[in-house]
C-alpha cells in the first residue's frame, strides 16, 4: 500500500482541503506560486489538526492579487493589516480564515530562513511542478523527527522577543525539547519581553501552561529567566521557608500545586467522580478571547501564593505566618494581569480564585451554621466558586508537612465534597433559594426607603431560608419586621463570612 503523502493528507482535510483546491485553481496562482507554510505544514507532518492556513507566494507583490481573487471566488472579505509584514486575510461568517503573504527577502527560501523555528520553516507547494513538494531549507523535518525546537536563525529573538516564550509553548504543546544553543540564546535575553505588548504575551503564557506538565513547563521558563519580567515576585518564593503544614518552600509548593491541579482536572480524586462531567464542562468553558477556564485556573495556581514573600511573618513561638497573602496576592495579580491586557472578566475570575483559595477550609469544621456559610460562599464567589474549590484542593494536597495528617486531608476533601453536593444536588436549598421577596415588596410592605438596607434584608431572608427558619412570603416579611423592630442591621450578619 503506497504511503500517503503530506499533500494527499492536506487535500483530504475536510476543512482545509477544499480551500487549497480553490487556491491552486485560481488564475493568478501560476504566477504567484502559492505554498502552504509554517505551522500548518508542521501539524500536517505530525498528524495534528491544522488550526490555521497560511499561504505564502514565491513572487514579491503577488499575495494581494491572489488573496483578492480568492476572496471574490469564495464570496468572502479581504482585510489588510500590517505588523512586521503585510498580511492579506480573507474572512467570512462561519468560514475558515486564510492568510496570504508575500515572501520576505524576495524568495521563498529567504522567507523560510527568517522564520522563528526550523519546524515552522517548511513550505508545501500547491501548483505546477511545485505541487506536493516540501521545501525545507533549515532541516526542520529532521528536527520534527528528533522532537527538537531550534531557532531558525541567530536573529529570531531580536526580531520578535515574543518568540522567547513561543519556544516554550511549542515545546509544551508538542512534547519537544529546546535545543541547547536556542536555550542559551533565550537565557541572555529575558528582559526583552518587556518590549512585547502585554496582549501578545497572554496566549503564549496560557498555551504553555495548558498541556499536562505545567509545573515542568513553568520551571523551565523560570530557569530561563522568562517569568521574572512578568511576575517578579515568583523569584522571591525560592528558598522561602514555610510553616510545618508545608514540606516544600513556596516555589516548589507552587509547582506541586500545578501538578495537583492537573490531577484534579483529570478527575483522579475519587470523590470527584460523581461530578466529573460537570467539572470538565466547567473547566472547558471558552471565553470570547479563546482562553478556557482550564487555562485561567492553572495560571491562578501558578500565582496563588505570589504575595507570600511580602506577607511572611514569624511569631514569638517561631511559627511562620503569611497572614493576608490571599488578599495581597489578588491585588498584585490584578496589576500584572492589567499589564498583560487580560480581559476584565478574566482578571476578575483569576483574582477571585487567588483571593478565595483559603475559604473552603472553613467547611472542614462541623457546626450548625454550615449551610449558611456555604450559601455565603456561593453568593460571594458566583461563577468562580467551583474554580476556588479546585485551587483550594490543589493547594491542600501540595502541602504535606509534618502537621498534615490523614485526618486533615480527609476533612478538606469532605469540605469540598459538601460544597460540590450543595452546588450540584442541593442548589435550591443552599446555593440559590427560591426568591420569597423582592426589593419592591419590601419597600411597599415595610415602608422603608430604597437603599442598602433593602439588599441587607434580602440577604438575611435567603440565609434564613437556607437554615430552614422560613419558607413562605409571609414568614419572610415577619422575619424582616422582627429585624427592623429590634435587631442590629448594621452588618453583623452582612454576609462577610
Amino acid at each position: 500500500m503506497p504511503v500517503e503523502s503530506p499533500y494527499d493528507r492536506l487535500l483530504a482535510d475536510p476543512v482545509w482541503g477544499p480551500e487549497c483546491r480553490v487556491i491552486s485553481g485560481l488564475s493568478g496562482s501560476t504566477r504567484a506560486r502559492p505554498a502552504v507554510v509554517g505551522g500548518a505544514v508542521r501539524d500536517l507532518l505530525l498528524g495534528r489538526r491544522i488550526k490555521d492556513l497560511d499561504i505564502a507566494t514565491a513572487i514579491p507583490d503577488s499575495a494581494r492579487t491572489l488573496a483578492k481573487e480568492f476572496a471574490g471566488v469564495t464570496r468572502r472579505t479581504l482585510v489588510e493589516y500590517t505588523h512586521k509584514q503585510t498580511i492579506y486575510r480573507v474572512v467570512g461568517p462561519g468560514q475558515p480564515q486564510v492568510d496570504f503573504t508575500d515572501p520576505i527577502g524576495g524568495t521563498r527560501e529567504a522567507d523560510l530562513r527568517r522564520r522563528d523555528f526550523t519546524i515552522n520553516a517548511l513550505a508545501l507547494g500547491l501548483v505546477g511542478n511545485e505541487k506536493g513538494v516540501l521545501d525545507d531549507p533549515t532541516d526542520g523535518l529532521a528536527d520534527l523527527e528528533s522532537k527538537i525546537v531550534r531557532m531558525g536563525n541567530p536573529d529570531v529573538f531580536d526580531d520578535d522577543p515574543l518568540r522567547l516564550l513561543r519556544a516554550f509553548r511549542f515545546a509544551a504543546q508538542l512534547g519537544f525539547e529546546i535545543d541547547s544553543a536556542t536555550l542559551r540564546s533565550i537565557e541572555i535575553r529575558p528582559l526583552k519581553l518587556r518590549d512585547v505588548a502585554g496582549e501578545r504575551i497572554q496566549l503564549e503564557l496560557l498555551e504553555t501552561l495548558d498541556p499536562d506538565g505545567a509545573a515542568e513547563h513553568a520551571d523551565r521558563m523560570d530557569s530561563a529567566g522568562l517569568l521574572r519580567p512578568l511576575f517578579p515576585e515568583l523569584a522571591l518564593q525560592k528558598g522561602l521557608e514555610q510553616n510545618d503544614y508545608h514540606h516544600l518552600d513556596v516555589w516548589e509548593h507552587t509547582l506541586e500545586a500545578l501538578r495537583q491541579i492537573e490531577r484534579i482536572l483529570r478527575i483522579e480524586e475519587r470523590f470527584l467522580l460523581p461530578y466529573a462531567d460537570r467539572i470538565r464542562e466547567y473547566a472547558g468553558y471558552e471565553y470570547p478571547s479563546g482562553h478556557t477556564r482550564r487555562m485561567l485556573i492553572k495560571l491562578a495556581v501558578l500565582l496563588h501564593d505570589i504575595a507570600k514573600p511580602h506577607c511572611r511573618g514569624v511569631r514569638e513561638d517561631g511559627r511562620i505566618t503569611f497572614i493576608g497573602h490571599e488578599r495581597r496576592g489578588g491585588d498584585l495579580c490584578r496589576e500584572h494581569l492589567e499589564y498583560l491586557r487580560f480581559p476584565r472578566y478574566e482578571r476578575a475570575f483569576i483574582c477571585a480564585l487567588i483571593e478565595g483559595h483559603l475559604r473552603p477550609a472553613v467547611f472542614s469544621r462541623e457546626d450548625a451554621s454550615r449551610p449558611r456559610v456555604a450559601y455565603r460562599f456561593f453568593r460571594d464567589c458566583e461563577d468562580a466558586a467551583l474554580g476556588i474549590m479546585m485551587v483550594s484542593l490543589a493547594d491542600r494536597l501540595a502541602a504535606q508537612g509534618r502537621l498534615v495528617t490523614d485526618e486533615v486531608n480527609a476533612r478538606h476533601r469532605a469540605a469540598i465534597a459538601y460544597l460540590l453536593e450543595c452546588l450540584f444536588t442541593r442548589t435550591e436549598m443552599v446555593v440559590r433559594p427560591p426568591q420569597l421577596l423582592d426589593g419592591a415588596t419590601l419597600i411597599h410592605e415595610l415602608g422603608i426607603e430604597p437603599g442598602p438596607l433593602v439588599g441587607h434584608l434580602l440577604k438575611r431572608v435567603q440565609e434564613a431560608q437556607v437554615m430552614g427558619e422560613i419558607s413562605t412570603r409571609e414568614a419572610a416579611l415577619e422575619y424582616c419586621r422582627a429585624i427592623l423592630d429590634g435587631s442590629d442591621v448594621s452588618g453583623r450578619s452582612d454576609g462577610s463570612g
